[in-house]
């Protein structure tokens, strides 16, 4: 319709080459193939309506001639370099996403070994301060809360050498005690705290009770693997 309208203008200068530019549209949008299919429709319309005789058949002249090469030459090489452009820039786009899912990947796995680290080295700290205060450790609880009685609390409660696993030392500890210690003991079991501070008697047969002032610690060794203190507490100078 904007051919047949601008006729008049263009006929003297470019009777099919608006043809072209809805052909290079076409290409743009909707890729090459659906571009030469246009080029070829325009080029038809363009030579039976608006190319001497108009709206009919004749036989073949230069005039013929020349507007096809003219029509086909710039119509491939543009759609062509369209084409190429459109998958270079295709290409620098797929570049940049797996640029930036990369990027994601080492960033996480950064995040991960710096995490790692960290864990590494505080579970490293935490293991070199009980072990420069191993005369202090009386219980360590492994993952499956087993209680493992070191050899500070079997010199306090005089237990024979040897028996190195005591699963009810709570029984012990003072009966109005017993309950508050297990209550704080199992909150650092659960996770729910790291340390708690810890104050109970000890009963030992029919002595008296002495008191123990402690801390009851998580020793994190790893992501999945804890291990549990319970310490006596330095004496305040």
């Amino acid at each position: 319709m904007f051919r047949a309208g601008a006729d008049s203008f263009l006929k003297p200068y470019m009777p099919t080459e608006v043809f072209l530019f809805g052909s290079l549209l076409v290409a743009f949008m909707y890729g090459y193939a659906p571009a030469l299919l246009s080029l070829v429709s325009g080029w038809l319309l363009g030579m039976y309506f608006f190319v001497e005789p108009y709206s009919e058949l004749s036989a073949i002249s230069t005039l013929d001639l020349i507007v096809t090469a003219d029509d086909f030459i710039i119509g491939l090489v543009g759609i062509a370099m369209i084409e190429f452009l459109q998958r270079t820039r295709y290409s620098m786009r797929l570049m940049l996403m797996v640029s930036a899912s990369r990027y994601r990947s080492l960033l996480r796995l950064d995040n991960h070994r710096i995490h790692h680290q960290r864990q590494s080295t505080r579970a490293l700290r935490q293991i070199s301060d009980i072990f420069s205060h191993l005369d202090r450790v009386l219980i360590l609880y492994d993952q499956d809360r087993q209680s493992w009685l070191q050899p500070a609390f079997i010199e306090k409660i005089k237990h024979p050498a040897g028996v190195a696993v005591l699963p009810n030392w709570l029984s012990l500890i003072h009966a109005d005690d017993r309950a508050r210690v297990e209550k704080e003991v199992s909150v650092v079991l659960d996770g729910l705290r790291e340390f708690r501070n810890i104050r109970f008697r000890l009963c030992v047969g029919d002595g008296p009770t002495e008191e123990m002032d402690c801390v009851c610690r998580s020793l994190a060794l790893g992501a999945q693997r804890n291990v549990f203190a319970l310490v006596l507490r330095e004496p305040e100078p």
